[in-house]
């Protein structure tokens, strides 16, 4: 399943909108349950951000199973709310369009496209020539400095 903040999907075209999905996830507000702060002294317990991130994740997990449940491969445009829902809970709302897109086939590079070097590094040496020249049929094979001989004196 994707899921992106961005409206669009680059590389894909949406074929059908299905609708808004949500995902509703309650939590207690009780910090030391959730795992927060810890029962010792009530300081913040070290693991407090991973904690807190795993909220946000699940409820990004249970998004996307809905979206699948009502038949789309990918959810656009997601957020998130967060709220206070009475005095011992929190709501963490993820909610976006839930669609079904289709990746577009990947077009062949331009033969005006520039190669990068990292994307050749596997396919061996660049030969350099000037666009409409070709070296003469009679040229030697260059080789590099370090092959070719030097006349020592």
């Amino acid at each position: 399943m994707l899921i992106v903040t961005t409206d669009h999907l680059p590389g894909y075209e949406i074929r059908q909108l299905i609708g808004e999905v949500v995902w509703s996830e309650p939590r207690t507000s009780n910090p030391f349950r959730e795992g927060v702060k810890n029962i010792r002294g009530g300081d913040y317990d070290p693991k407090a951000p991973e904690n807190l991130t795993r909220w946000r994740m699940d409820a990004v997990v249970r998004l996307g199973e809905e979206a699948r449940r009502l038949g789309a491969n990918a959810v656009v445009g997601m957020r998130f709310d967060c709220r206070r829902a009475g005095e011992t809970w929190v709501e963490i709302c993820a909610y976006g369009t839930a669609v079904i897109a289709a990746q577009l086939p990947v077009p062949p590079p331009r033969p005006d496209t520039p190669v990068i070097a990292a994307e050749t590094a596997q396919a061996g040496p660049i030969k350099h020539e000037p666009a409409g020249v070709a070296a003469p049929a009679s040229a030697p094979e260059q080789g590099t400095s370090l092959e070719t001989p030097t006349p020592r004196d």
